[in-house]
């Protein structure tokens, strides 16, 4: 049974969606800033004195903040304009920016664990 995209329960969870996913983007927008100063941050930290192990350590937390990378610039492609106010196609998104915001939160704590291991 379809329900009548017009209808107002329709139209207001078209909206939670919507407001939903500008969340979304905005915490995505927030890990990719994030993101910049980890990577400045490792760079200047990488310098000739560090320890081979150190320097090991440090170039496995560049690999897995910018591999997060990726995953956060799909969570900011503004998507919804392909379908706009499609209720179906707003769903589809919000979980797939909920998975792709996930896996670069598991990147960026890899990274984190990789950067401790080099101080």
């Amino acid at each position: 049974m379809h329900t009548d995209p017009s209808s107002p329960g329709s139209r207001e969870k078209l909206a939670q969606i919507a407001q939903h996913l500008a969340e979304l983007t905005s915490s995505s927008s927030q890990v990719l800033i994030f993101l910049s100063f980890a990577i400045v941050a490792a760079v200047t930290f990488l310098t000739p004195e560090l320890e081979a192990s150190q320097r090991s350590a440090v170039n496995g937390a560049l690999r897995w903040w910018i591999g997060a990378i990726f995953p956060t610039v799909l969570g900011i492609i503004p998507l919804k304009m392909v379908a706009d106010e499609n209720l179906p196609w707003y769903n589809f998104l919000l979980w797939m920016r909920h998975v792709v915001l996930w896996c670069a939160l598991i990147c960026i704590f890899i990274g984190a664990i990789e950067f401790f291991r080099a101080i």
